[in-house]
């Protein structure tokens, strides 16, 4: 999925896996919430589940995955089921031929008229210091590893349309409230690389909704993806899904009007809390909006490897 585009498509699914996910026990096992140094969320999980080898390279005109990367699938996601029922219960498995060792689960929501898609993506590629390695890959194929860390991506995104564009393909476009995220270059020759407001529309976006003094690094609950306002939900059953999509939509909708000046002031400076479009924003809050979040708490701690990293609770 790129980011850059305002369309999900979704070609292929699996019966298997969403007959798994169909017949999942509600309740998860006990896990806990972290980020990494870099800023990855994962699940620490009280066992230690082994990632087989996966192909490397996918082509990515083909929607289908090969049989041996299902049964590898298939495999891991019953292992990790009692941790992440809570996650994908209700969801629909979908394979992603850009990105396949990132299988992706939706839902989508339809709340007064409004469409939300609650998307989670599982990361089963090699992180050198929260795997161990049992057996080595090459150019062709990854290793396989053991870890008790499982890395994932969770969104909710607000959908314009959903469009069947034929019977195996279906069309998620995404609301988007932002005309341009891409700022210029920086770099000469190979080293060019371009500068995108993303991140500091991130950091005003959830600072408008914490209270003043509330300090979430790395977490961040509301996010700018897909030139767009999305949210990043620590409650994952069903019933709380509802209520984060709530949370979204009266969140994208108080910030709409806003929005034109907002990315205009964006492409020139970084955010800070002096500057005044988020003075002006911020004291049109309804202060009732930051009990969502008033349970949040950081925890920072160094790791087995002396490496940063964060617990988060809420």
């Amino acid at each position: 999925m790129d980011q850059i585009l305002n369309v999900i498509s979704i070609h292929h699914t699996d019966s298997e896996i969403n007959k798994i996910i169909e017949n999942c026990k509600k309740q998860s096992l006990p896990y806990t919430m972290h980020f990494s140094q870099n800023e990855d969320f994962f699940l620490k999980i009280k066992k230690t589940v082994i990632i087989p080898h996966f192909k490397i390279h996918h082509d990515i005109k083909n929607p289908y995955p090969d049989d041996k990367y299902m049964t590898g699938l298939i495999s891991i996601i019953k292992e990790l089921l009692p941790f992440i029922s809570c996650l994908i219960t209700d969801t629909t498995y979908y394979f992603d031929p850009a990105e396949p060792l990132r299988p992706v689960f939706y839902k989508l929501y339809n709340i007064e008229e409004k469409y939300y898609l609650y998307l989670v993506r599982l990361d089963f590629s090699f992180k050198p210091h929260d795997c161990e390695i049992l057996e080595k890959g090459n150019n062709d194929i990854t290793h396989k590893f053991s870890t008790e860390n499982i890395f994932l991506d969770i969104d909710i995104l607000p959908i314009e349309k959903v469009t069947e564009r034929d019977k195996n393909t279906t069309d998620y476009f995404i609301r988007q409230s932002i005309s341009q995220t891409w700022i210029g270059e920086t770099g000469r020759g190979y080293f060019i690389q371009g500068i995108w407001m993303d991140n500091e529309l991130t950091k005003f976006f959830t600072n408008i909704f914490l209270q003043k003094e509330m300090l979430s690094y790395p977490y961040y609950p509301f996010t700018c993806k897909y030139r767009t306002l999305t949210h990043f939900p620590l409650k994952f059953e069903p019933v709380d899904r509802e209520k984060h999509i709530s949370i979204l939509d009266r969140s994208y909708n108080f910030l709409l009007p806003f929005m034109r000046e907002v990315e205009k002031v964006f492409k020139d400076f970084l955010f800070t809390k002096e500057m005044d479009i988020y003075k002006n924003v911020k004291e049109k809050i309804d202060t009732k909006w930051y009990d969502d979040f008033s349970n949040l708490k950081i925890n920072r701690y160094l790791n087995s490897h002396g490496m940063k990293e964060y617990e988060v609770f809420i």
